[in-house]
């Protein structure tokens, strides 16, 4: 629909969102997270010149980045506070806002390359250093992710604290947000690749900007307009940022951000139309709402595919609205905690810490039975198969086909997760380090990105390839042909020699097969060629320590070991390497270790059993 001025008038009184924070029972949790991650108001960081060139120069991000998150932080932290009643952070406040209207960009170093010109750079994206194109050197004409959450929770502050704030501070944010985020959304908004885009930036950017507009525009024909645009784009983020079975291709975490604007700027056109327009009404928000529950792996925990992380805490209100909007309630047993909440990153997002505040009614559920079945996305080509290790502990087997291509995208084609009571003893060893190459041309030499460092194998010395988006020749891919039970097993086959650009490659078929009663998996293998068989190198990969006696591996989980036993071909031995340099490159904490197998000479089928047993 087009919003006519008169539709956002005549709506329904909007609801007291500072009424609703105050009586919450899940401020208290907020306020706590908040103090912890935020303990001092008066102590501002600095967004020096040094710090923001650091990604150009080495290509780090986190020098920046934790000082900016940490500032917004420290705003969110007194805002919740003077909305609890509580008026000394009111300097602090002042200040905050005054330093981050001070700030020369609010887009972050690793995007400023991308405003509204962004298909047209020479040389393009992505492929060297950005020279003369640099958002320093103009008018402000780029949002990014962060931008557009900047200014949604400036404008929030300004809306909700109204007259407890200095007349010139609040004129100063308005004329801030109206320069970086008001003129360069009416004027290149569609021209930004995000507009229209099938992933999270659509939904953070164009509702975080909805949600500003609404807030701080007093022009109701101004206020339309830039509506109009919002729900352009929105609709295509709900079309298309999500596969036909409502999954997300960039994991639960993204499937998390894009959504928080999305489903605040919703509720509130909802209360500000008097219910005229209300984009969670539509039947696709069901089954895009039921996604986590299909990647779940236990509490807390999810299937870290692609550019994903395996633990990740939802945002409690959002997540908690969203259920009782869509009816899918079982969605509020994967909520977690708001300690484990990712720092100042995530409490910087004012307007969404207040709706989790006000949404959420601070109970945290038991995992829900709908996390704990079998479940499969035919569009993401995922699937989950459940069952009961030794001792009747839980197990959840997870495998992916789809294909090599797209932003948050690894070439993971084949690759599976089996994970026993609380932990991963094979895994997808999610994200690497966010650096300059990490979204440039040498994306894929990261073991963390490419097959290397994934559960499948290396065949005639290739690994899988990538797609269009970081420089590969097309889209490769694999599916999943076959799935069911047969003789008490549960199994899945899924072909993938389609991901590999090896011409001579006919066949590469897995078949995982689990016993929902023991535990049993079992790895199954099968290649074909045109002409000479090609050298085969199997791969399993996971964060615990390993064991390796010829024919048997030993994972050492911290609650179960699991037993890998080649059972073909005669010969085949494991070996195991630690990627000790790789995972320091990259920030972890753990170090990722690849058991692998070299088949002899000839042969076209490898099969292995796992079973893990308590420790």
């Amino acid at each position: 629909m087009r919003l006519r001025p008169e539709v956002l008038q005549s709506g329904a009184a909007e609801t007291d969102l500072v009424a609703q924070v105050r009586r919450s029972p899940a401020a208290p949790q907020l306020l706590d997270a908040l103090r912890q991650t935020a303990p001092d108001l008066r102590a501002i960081p600095q967004t020096t010149y040094t710090l923001y060139r650091e990604f150009e120069r080495c290509g780090a991000r986190e020098g920046y980045e934790a000082v900016y998150f940490a500032k917004r932080a420290q705003l969110t932290r007194g805002v919740f506070e003077m909305l609890l009643g509580d008026d000394s952070p009111r300097d602090a406040v002042h200040d905050l806002l005054w330093s981050i209207c001070e700030e020369t960009s609010w887009v972050l170093p690793a995007h400023e390359e991308q405003g509204p010109a962004f298909r047209e750079l020479k040389p393009p994206p992505r492929t060297g250093p950005l020279g003369a194109h640099t958002a320093l050197t103009r008018e402000p004409d780029a949002i990014d992710l962060f931008a557009a959450e900047t200014g949604a929770s400036l404008a929030e502050a300004v809306y909700l604290l109204g007259e407890r704030l200095a007349p010139e501070v609040r004129q100063r944010v308005r004329q801030e947000v109206e320069r970086r985020i008001f003129k360069p959304y009416l004027a290149y908004g569609r021209r930004h690749w995000w507009h229209r885009a099938d992933m999270n930036w659509n939904g953070v950017c164009n509702g975080a900007v909805g949600l500003a507009f609404l807030r701080l525009e007093r022009d109701p024909a101004t206020l339309a307009e830039a509506l109009d645009e919002v729900l352009e784009g929105l609709e295509a983020y709900i079309a298309t940022g999500f596969e036909a079975d409502g999954g997300s291709l960039e994991g639960v975490g993204y499937w998390n951000y894009g959504l928080m604007y999305y489903v605040a700027l919703a509720e509130l056109l909802r209360e500000r139309t008097g219910g005229r327009l209300d984009l969670l009404a539509a039947p696709r928000l069901r089954d895009i709402a039921r996604y986590p529950l299909a990647v779940a792996l236990s509490p807390g925990l999810f299937a870290p595919l692609g550019d994903a992380t395996e633990q990740q805490a939802l945002a409690p209100g959002i997540v908690q609205r969203l259920a009782e909007r869509t009816g899918v309630e079982g969605l509020c047993g994967l909520l977690a905690s708001p300690q484990g909440m990712d720092g100042a990153g995530a409490m910087a997002k004012l307007a969404i810490v207040l709706r989790n505040a006000a949404w959420w009614d601070g109970e945290l559920r038991p995992f829900p039975p709908a996390a704990q079945d079998d479940a499969y996305l035919p569009h993401c080509a995922v699937i989950r198969f459940t069952g009961q290790a030794a001792g009747g502990r839980p197990l959840a087997l997870v495998a992916k086909a789809g294909f090599t291509d797209g932003h948050h995208s690894h070439t993971d084609v084949g690759s599976f997760i089996l994970h026993v009571a609380g932990e991963s003893l094979l895994c997808d060893p999610g994200r690497g380090r966010y650096s300059r190459d990490y979204f440039r041309q040498a994306r894929y030499e990261n073991v963390f990105c490419n097959s290397y460092g994934h559960s499948v194998p290396r065949i005639g010395g290739q690994l899988q390839s990538p797609g269009p988006e970081f420089g590969g020749r097309q889209r490769y891919r694999g599916q999943i042909v076959d799935h069911g039970r047969e003789g008490g097993e549960k199994y899945v086959r899924i072909e993938f020699q389609g991901a590999y650009d090896l011409p001579t490659l006919r066949l590469a078929q897995r078949v995982l097969a689990l016993d929902p009663a023991t535990g049993l998996v079992r790895l199954d293998d099968e290649f074909g060629f045109a002409g000479e068989p090609l050298e085969v190198e199997e791969a399993l990969v996971t964060w615990c320590p390993v064991e390796v006696e010829g024919r048997l591996a030993r994972v050492l989980g911290g609650g179960s070991v699991l037993e890998i036993a080649i059972a073909e071909p005669e010969g085949a031995l494991w070996r195991a390497e630690r990627l000790e340099e790789a995972c320091r490159a990259n920030g972890k904490e753990g170090v990722l270790t690849r058991l692998s197998v070299r088949l002899p000479t000839g042969a076209l089928r490898f099969r292995a059993s796992m079973v893990a047993r308590a420790r």
